[in-house]
């Protein structure tokens, strides 16, 4: 099923721990580009998240987000009691002589180094990890749907486009043989009046030659015939199972080469607003497939 690269999607979840929340957006790009947020405690992972997301996204640029929370308020704090009453044992010989009085204060515990360890500081465990991957899974899985949604529009307006295009390319071909004949009439008529001053006429072979010419010069047969088959082949890729948006933008440049071809052989203004109308659609496909991956 086609996807939008533009998606977002969220999941959170906590477990025994740890609470994890997770927030992934992605818009288009050419390629795959990951921007990741992390707590310190996954950087470790950043190889392993960045390898989970791939296997869901393969263009765009994405802005993954992690947190991290300790669920019990006793784990984000840890205070080191074998170092406190080391610290403790240290001060008896000095409270015995009378140097010192009390026991050990708060004060002198915060300001222990290492007595105080906070939550951020343990390493995650496997379990913890198993979590942030769920989490991380979860989220992409509502980024995929909304994708899907997003890619369901476009398709829809795409094959309006579609359709816009070939009602052009009926026109034109409906056009050109007129233009011909036209092109004969006027061209008949101009010599002949040039002619008229030494009372003569054109003869019919040399106003064959010349108008055989013209319509060699003015034929869009060919760039017709092509184009129609770019419409339908890119219609048939909409219904793919792949990822067809690098080989849609390929096919939208190719309609638009014909098209300028096309407009380059018509001097005539009714298939020159054909040839517009044309070019129109064609910078509307190429500007919704950019989303498409």
């Amino acid at each position: 099923m086609l996807r939008s690269m533009t998606g977002y999607g969220a999941a959170r979840a906590a477990g025994t721990r740890i609470a994890v929340d997770v927030e992934i957006r992605s818009v288009n790009a050419r390629s795959f580009k990951l921007n990741s947020r992390l707590p310190a405690l996954l950087a470790p992972r950043e190889a392993d998240l960045e390898a989970l997301v791939r296997r869901h996204l393969r263009r765009g640029t994405v802005t993954l987000s992690i947190r991290l929370q300790r669920v019990r308020p006793q784990d984000a704090v840890r205070i080191r009691a074998e170092l406190v009453e080391g610290l403790a044992h240290a001060l008896e010989p000095l409270r015995k002589k009378g140097i010192l009085e009390g026991g050990v204060t708060a004060e002198a515990v915060l300001a222990l180094p290492g007595a105080i360890e906070t939550g951020t500081d343990e390493p995650l465990r496997a379990a913890d990890w198993t979590l942030v991957r769920e989490v991380v899974e979860e989220a992409l899985g509502q980024l995929d749907s909304m994708r899907q949604r997003e890619a369901k529009h476009l398709v829809k307006d795409l094959r309006s486009v579609l359709q816009s295009m070939r009602r052009s390319l009926t026109a034109i071909k409906r056009r050109a043989p007129k233009v011909v004949a036209e092109s004969r009439a006027r061209l008949e008529e101009r010599v002949n009046a040039l002619l008229a001053d030494v009372g003569t006429r054109i003869d019919e072979a040399t106003l064959a030659r010349e108008v055989a010419l013209l319509a060699d010069r003015s034929d869009v047969r060919e760039e017709l015939t092509r184009l129609a088959a770019h419409v339908d082949e890119f219609a048939e890729y909409l219904g793919a199972e792949d990822e067809v948006g690098r080989t849609l933008e390929f096919l939208s440049q190719e309609m638009l080469r014909e098209a300028n071809t096309i407009g380059s052989k018509s001097s005539d203004v009714t298939l020159a607003r054909a040839v517009i109308a044309l070019k129109s659609d064609i910078d509307r496909l190429k500007e919704q497939v950019a989303n498409l991956e």
